[in-house]
């Protein structure tokens, strides 16, 4: 009979604290998955392509080129379009408030984009050629980031702001090129920074806790800029103006590790 007491006593005590231990565990704070936390600073890598929009060099400059030689002397070179590929990387920060995200992005990229144009005259038994070519080898940006989360790992967003770039050009009338005469040149060079805007869009993923791949595109206007070639042989006071303009397109993708310093635990009770 004590044993069955007993025994009853042990069954019933066990069930209560079996009880008591659900109850416990299901009161208990429980981490739920927030989903991926866009929140912090983030460094990466990027490479892709860019093409500027065809456009003319226009040629001026003293009597000797705009009257003296208007049958000889283009007055542009037509459908300059420099293109080529570019790589580099980027550093950014990142704000998320519910569904959407706000940042700020720096990127620097070496790049080979270059085009040149060559315009023969007279068009039979050519004397006069006239030459244009522009290459940047460094291209770079700031820009903020406005975005909206459409899934926990999706990011869809909308970017602009301060273009930079290394831009050389160069032209030059060459006059008797194809003759057994010296040549009178009029060769115009610069190569310098050149500062612009720059507008695009473009999607991010979240792949795993740290890493997101990304997707942009990218309009760049850097303005125009105008050269001067002086005469040659022989030298004189003479000089002929050529003006290019440097705008374009650019599409790239991104690999991106974000630098998580402490990402807050979101609990519910």
């Amino acid at each position: 009979m004590k044993k069955f007491v007993a025994a009853t006593l042990f069954l019933t005590l066990g069930s209560m604290a079996a009880s008591a231990a659900d109850l416990a565990y299901k009161a208990r704070p429980v981490a739920v998955d927030p989903g991926y936390n866009w929140s912090g600073f983030y460094i990466g890598v990027n490479g892709g392509y860019a093409w500027n929009n065809a456009s003319d060099v226009a040629v001026s400059g003293t009597p000797l080129i705009t009257v003296s030689q208007p049958g000889a002397v283009p007055f542009a070179v037509g459908g300059l379009r420099p293109e080529g590929y570019l790589v580099g990387g980027q550093v950014g920060w990142n704000y998320q408030f519910g569904a959407g995200l706000i940042g700020i992005e720096a990127d620097f990229d070496f790049a080979d984009i270059k085009d040149s144009r060559n315009v023969d005259l007279p068009p039979v038994g050519t004397n006069v050629r006239t030459s244009a070519s522009e290459k940047i080898d460094f291209f770079g940006t700031v820009r903020g980031r406005l975005g909206g989360i459409v899934s926990q790992r999706l990011l869809l967003f909308v970017t602009g702001g301060l273009a930079y770039a290394n831009v050389k050009d160069s032209a030059n009338i060459n006059e008797f090129f194809n003759a057994p005469v010296p040549a009178r040149q009029f060769i115009g060079n610069a190569s310098g920074l050149r500062y612009g805007w720059t507008l695009g869009a473009g999607a991010e993923w979240a792949v795993a806790k740290s890493w997101t791949v990304k997707g942009e595109y990218l309009y760049y206007d850097l303005g125009s800029r105008t050269i001067t070639g002086a005469q040659t042989n022989p030298v004189g006071a003479d000089f002929a103006t050529y003006q290019f303009l440097t705008r374009g397109n650019i599409v790239k993708a991104g690999l991106n590790y974000k630098l998580d310093w402490g990402a807050p635990i979101i609990a519910k009770y």
